[in-house]
């Protein structure tokens, strides 16, 4: 994926301004950078949840998914109905819960999201996005809520399945361990006037 001078302004304040970077499949680029400076604009931007930006952004696939800092969950749908939300395919109930073995989820496909903990209900999220079998993945703090063990492991999961099927990641994080243990590139933001800072 692909980034040309992409510029962010919100509420008349240049959050990021000409902004290019190119990632090859299997990259993460971790995003950090104070509250409000748009790491999570940016995100919205690449995800097509927002139009309010200039220059280019080039995917090169469709199949994107993300994982939010909430677990986004139905609360009105079993686990297993959750994960087959955004699959089309005639075998959405097998993939479903194949990832939700993956996910150690196995014994709380037909159980309700107010049923689980905040980490079971991020590892359905997770299972959720990588159900729809994503080419480019988008990561915004999914763990920011979770004890330091928790969140640990489940970065580790997610980073291994991330290795595993080369995905393209843009995961956004303040915590700076987290960044260093999963990103290949980090991207800094440091909000108005814009300035942003790379490093590999």
């Amino acid at each position: 994926m692909q980034l040309v001078d992409v510029g962010i302004i919100r509420r008349g304040l240049p959050l990021v301004t000409d902004l290019s970077i190119t990632l090859r499949p299997g990259e993460v680029l971790g995003i950090q950078g104070a509250s409000g400076c748009g790491k999570t604009t940016l995100l919205r931007c690449i995800a097509g949840l927002s139009a309010d930006y200039a220059g280019t952004i080039n995917l090169a696939t469709s199949r994107l998914a993300m994982v939010f800092q909430e677990p986004q969950l139905l609360p009105w749908r079993t686990v297993r109905d959750n994960v087959m939300l955004p699959l089309t395919s005639p075998d959405a109930l097998f993939i479903a819960e194949e990832w939700l073995e993956r996910m150690h989820l196995g014994d709380v496909m037909g159980m309700y999201p107010a049923q689980l903990s905040g980490g079971m209900r991020q590892r359905v999220a997770i299972a959720r996005a990588l159900a729809a079998d994503p080419e480019v993945l988008l990561v915004d703090e999914p763990f920011s809520a979770l004890d330091k063990p928790l969140a640990r492991e489940l970065r580790d999961m997610l980073g291994a399945l991330i290795a595993d099927r080369k995905l393209t990641t843009l995961w956004v994080s303040h915590d700076v361990d987290e960044l260093h243990h999963i990103a290949t590139h980090q991207l800094t933001l440091y909000g108005p006037p814009g300035r942003w800072a790379l490093a590999t």
